[in-house]
Parts: C-alpha cells; structure tokens; sequence
C-alpha cells in the first residue's frame, strides 16, 4: 500500500507536521510506502492568503501514484476531489478555529470545508469531543517515548510557553502571567527559537508548562510535556476537560492562572503520574495501527 501524507510540512516544529512525521515513520516501520506532499515538494503561491489554494491546486495537478490520500489540514479538502473514496482527513485544531481566527470569513470557509468533508471516505480527528460533534473517528495525537526518554534534562529550570505567535496561542495572557509571577522563563517559538530535542530538555527540567491558547485540539506540547513528567497548566476550553486530572485548568484570565500556578506544588505529583499514564497509551506505533485499520478498509470498499 502506498498512502500519500499531505501537509504543509513533514516535522519541524508545528504540531502538526511533528503528527505526520510520526505516522510518516510508523507505516514504513509496517512496511507500509508513505510519500511526502509538502510545501517543498508541490507548486504554490508562498503569499498566505493564496497558500492553500495554490498548494492544492499544485497538488491536483501533480503526478501522485499512491493507493490513498491522507490530508492533514481542512484548508486542503479540495483534494479530496482526487480520489473521494479513497480520501482520509485529519483535523489537529477542530474547525471551530478559523472562525475565532477570521471571524464571518472564516465561518464561511469553514462551511465550505465541510461541505468537501462530506466527500471522503474517513474523517478523523484529534480531539474527541470534536470526533463525537460532528460524526468522525476519534484517533488521539502520538508521540515518540522513547526518543523523549533518551534526552537529557537541561541543567537550568524555567517556566515554559512553547508555542508559534499566533492570537490562538494567546503569548499576550502568558506575558501578563509571567509578570506577576516573577520568575525566569522562555516563551519558545516566540522569544526564541529551539530544536525539538531541546525543547524537551527544557521540559524534563522545567517548573511547569503554561498553556494559554483560545482553541486547542489535542496539542503535542501537550503529550511531550506529559512525557517528560512535566506539570502542565491549561486553559480551560474543551480540549483540556477530558484531562482535569492530568493538567491544572485555569480560566482566561491572570488571576485564575496564579490560583492555578500556586496549586502546582500540592498537586505536580499528582497530574504528572496521570499525564504519564495516557502518554503511555500514545506512543506512534499504538496511534499509526489506528490509521493503519482505516487505510485497509477505504482500499477494500473501493
């Protein structure tokens, strides 16, 4: 079987290409072909309002020799069209982002998005509350445990923000925080930039991860923090619910992430263990078997 991983990127540092990357791994451990449709790799526009609609068309018109699809953002549904039956989507940040991003144009694009979605053969969805919303298969984000495992903690302890500078990620409530806390930190991805291997060194040494985001799906920083027994605090939105007892909920605002901050001493044993418990289940091979089982089933139906 040969499955075509369609995504802007293929690792580096967005959760989601880190997600393809790792399935991308985990069907070559299953002897299973995987080819790479990146930014790299297909013709596009590089200006951001044109970017998904030329990568897809660059991908409709290029030669793909490839038994099924698996498209990795929703902007690029119109690929979908190429082999409908044969068309997996994933959705990392649920569809409910592009509306808080871009408001009543967004929630058009959204309707259109949806509409294409109709069309394929398995959607999925990181976020199970999202899978249950709209009728999709829930298939949780992965991780690598044993690349985390090999890495050394970093000998300094901060307090740490990992995320791109995005209004979704709400870097301005971290900033406020960090204000009244007082206490070194690094805002990775914003004030600076770092290898994923050090990002996790960071984690395995740090004093906590402060999550501040609008809308979340089932974030990496997420998984790998829960993989390096570092306590997280996370907003209260509905990403984070289903793990109350593995991560510190905080309401949107400075006062509720303090409260939130001065509970980690009593409760970091606590959601670190638990965090570990889920992240154990997580790990790429268990999460790959899932797409895996989909895959099968599409190739045979049709």
């Amino acid at each position: 079987m040969r499955v075509a991983l369609i995504n802007y990127t293929v690792g580096g540092v967005s959760g989601t290409g880190r997600h393809v990357e790792l399935l991308r791994r985990g069907l070559v451990e299953m002897g299973i072909e995987a080819i790479p449709v990146t930014l790299s790799s297909t013709w596009h526009i590089g200006i951001p309002v044109l970017r998904a609609a030329t990568f897809t068309l660059g991908a409709l018109l290029r030669r793909l020799e490839a038994d099924l699809l698996h498209i990795h953002n929703p902007k690029l549904a119109g690929l979908i069209l190429r082999s409908p039956s044969r068309s997996v989507v994933t959705i990392h940040g649920g569809m409910v982002e592009f509306s808080l991003k871009y408001g009543r144009l967004g929630s058009l694009a959204t309707k259109a998005m949806r509409s294409l979605l109709h069309r394929a053969g398995a959607v999925t969805s990181v976020m199970k509350s999202e899978a249950d919303r709209n009728g999709w298969i829930w298939i949780p984000n992965m991780t690598d445990l044993a690349a985390i495992e090999r890495i050394e903690p970093s000998k300094e302890s901060y307090i740490l923000f990992v995320g791109r500078n995005d209004p979704i990620k709400n870097y301005a409530l971290f900033k406020r925080v960090m204000e009244r806390i007082g206490k070194p930190y690094k805002a990775l991805g914003v004030e600076e930039v770092a290898s994923w291997e050090r990002v996790i060194s960071y984690m395995k040494a740090a004093e906590c991860l402060v999550i501040t985001s609008i809308w979340e799906g089932m974030p990496s920083v997420l998984l790998e923090a829960w993989a390096s027994h570092c306590p997280v605090i996370a907003p209260d939105i509905a990403a984070f619910r289903p793990f109350a007892d593995a991560v510190i909920l905080a309401k949107h605002d400075v006062e509720s992430y303090l409260e939130a901050y001065k509970s980690l001493s009593s409760r970091r044993e606590e959601v670190t263990r638990r965090g570990y418990e889920i992240v154990s289940r997580l790990d790429y091979p268990e999460v790959t078997s899932q797409y895996v089982s989909i895959y099968r089933r599409l190739v045979t139906q049709s």
